[in-house]
């Protein structure tokens, strides 16, 4: 995939090479279009009459015949709005269905990380087990040695001091 970027949408999306072609095409195709629609209506500058059928609140005659006199340009003009809307509808679909599979794709593995994280104690635990095991490790039985020592320092105090451990200030000592 190409590392270039595109402005058709509010972020930048990087577009492979055939896009860019398929964007380039359509796009020369939509302005050779307009070009060719303004030369149209330049020319044809005569006024044709218009038949549309109206709906109205009448039970004898409930549609009646309207008669509208325009030009040409002004019709051709709005049905070339109407294919130049849907033509570029057709020519960002294809970025957009792109644009969707890769959020698909991207939620499907956020939620395989999201049930990963979900069941990690329970394999920690598992892992834990497993390694102390290897180690031939008692987890349940294992000193803390940090409290160990602080309780062996406390006993040293109170017997270098000469006091009753239960009338240790420190409220330590060997209990």
């Amino acid at each position: 995939m190409a590392g270039w970027y595109t402005a058709c949408y509010r972020r930048g999306t990087p577009v492979s090479l055939v896009g860019k072609i398929y964007l380039g095409a359509s796009l020369v195709l939509l302005i050779g279009g307009i070009a060719l629609t303004a030369v149209t209506l330049n020319e044809n500058e005569t006024w044709v009459e218009i038949l549309v059928w109206v709906p109205q609140f009448d039970l004898v005659e409930p549609l009646r015949r309207v008669r509208y006199e325009t030009k040409v340009s002004t019709l051709m003009a709005g049905w070339a709005v109407a294919v130049a809307t849907w033509l570029a509808l057709a020519i960002r679909l294809p970025f957009r269905i792109r644009a969707a599979a890769r959020t698909q794709r991207r939620v499907r593995e956020l939620e395989r990380e999201v049930l990963e994280l979900r069941t990690l104690p329970l394999r920690q635990h598992e892992e834990d087990e497993i390694l102390a095991a290897e180690a031939h490790l008692d987890t349940g039985g294992a000193k803390k040695v940090m409290t160990e020592k602080i309780r062996l320092d406390r006993a040293r105090k109170v017997q270098e001091s000469g006091l009753h451990p239960k009338l240790d200030p420190g409220g330590g000592g060997a209990r």
